[in-house]
């Protein structure tokens, strides 16, 4: 009963002070109103005063960036404004508080937005059922969220340390700069709300205005992005250093043991099936350039072969005979590369130095042929390794 007696004080209160508020017939009343006599094939300040369109882009997520395909694919919104004089109305005459209305996209003019680069099918962006805010003083707000592919020709010449330059292009078609002038709010994109992709980072991003020849005006949305490299190297180019260093054991394993031709056979089928397995990362694209991983793969795999001829052609300096004489050169290389002066050369395993009468035989040869492979493809290794590296770092 007290409460009852409360509400009733509290409404003779409103009513004295003459306090009103809208209903949904002053809200009908409004939409009716502001319709009547709409053209919404006319835009707003149809004259020589072009219509002033603010625009900013709220970015989501990077949805989708393909090298192969050079496809990009971001989820965000766009966010326009401007102001239609014949939406301007006074709220004392719709309940006194009502300041803002909506409306449908198909009921008003609102600028369409067309893809120049697109990936798929030309098409509109915001479908017919979305609505836009208007406010008592003519403002209204259009948002379209949408998920905006484009075409992106991708350079992966330093791939997987490649950083990437995307743009996404739009214009209104029908009007021209003297008819629209879009002003971007922000110089970037608002990214409050993204959600970081796991494999890449956008370092920088702009929202650019330009006009063309044709007197079109251009929105222009430019993302920078960096590829996220700690998987790649993990995955992929550790085992790559790890296989080329197993590799070079092979003219360290005793020849007594037969297990040399079988080793380094093994080792480069190893790398062999590794190198198919990983081609599936590796991008496919040709232009502008090859990814310079695939040189260094193949590198790779041209100093594998020569290390299995090299044991090849060890093996038959082994293998020789006594009374086949050798060469004055052989004997020369052999001192060189295969000396008893311990301290001058890397002792890589327990050898027999030369007789004291200074007398070269076969096995020395192949030992000072070891020792020389040995050195020749850690070099070849390193200078590989070292040129791809400088070159993905310049």
């Amino acid at each position: 009963m007290m409460m009852m007696m409360m509400m009733r004080s509290i409404v003779l209160f409103m009513i004295f002070l003459g306090v009103e508020s809208y209903n949904v017939t002053h809200q009908n009343q409004l939409n009716t109103d502001l319709l009547t006599g709409y053209d919404r094939r006319v835009r707003p300040d149809a004259g020589s005063t072009p219509t002033n369109i603010s625009v900013s882009f709220i970015a989501t997520s990077l949805k989708e960036f393909s090298e192969s395909e050079g496809k990009i694919a971001l989820v965000g919104s766009f966010v326009f404004h401007w102001i239609d004089q014949r939406f301007v109305w006074n709220a004392a005459s719709y309940g006194n508080d009502l300041h803002k209305t909506v409306f449908y996209v198909k009921d008003i003019w609102v600028p369409r937005l067309v893809n120049m680069n697109p990936f798929d099918s030309v098409r509109m962006f915001g479908v017919s059922e979305m609505l836009c805010h208007i406010s008592e003083f003519g403002e209204v707000y259009f948002f379209v969220p949408d998920m905006f592919q484009s075409t992106c020709d991708a350079d992966v010449t330093k791939y997987p340390f490649d950083s990437q330059t995307c743009s996404l292009r739009y214009y209104v078609p029908g009007y021209y700069i003297y008819d629209i002038n879009i002003i971007p709010v922000l110089s970037s994109f608002d990214m409050r709300l993204y959600e970081e992709n796991g494999l890449w980072k956008i370092t920088k991003t702009s929202v650019t205005v330009k006009t063309d020849a044709s007197l079109f005006q251009i929105l222009k949305l430019t993302v920078n992005m960096e590829r996220r490299t700690t998987y790649y190297i993990a995955g992929l180019l550790l085992p790559i250093l790890l296989m080329n260093t197993i590799q070079l054991l092979v003219f360290i394993i005793p020849v007594e043991s037969g297990e040399r031709i079988g080793y380094s056979i093994t080792v480069l089928l190893a790398i062999a099936v590794f190198l198919t397995i990983i081609q599936d990362k590796l991008p496919e694209s040709s232009e502008p350039n090859v990814s310079l991983l695939t040189y260094k793969l193949l590198v790779d795999m041209v100093i594998g072969c020569g290390m299995i001829f090299a044991v090849v052609i060890g093996l038959r300096f082994y293998l020789r005979t006594e009374e086949t004489p050798i060469s004055g050169c052989a004997q020369c290389f052999a001192r060189c590369f295969y000396s008893k002066h311990t301290n001058q050369v890397v002792v890589l395993e327990k050898e027999e130095n030369l007789s004291s009468s200074g007398n070269v035989k076969w096995h020395d040869v192949g030992k000072a042929f070891d020792r020389f492979c040995l050195l020749l493809f850690i070099s070849s290794l390193i200078l590989n390794n070292g040129i791809y590296f400088l070159a993905v770092c310049l």
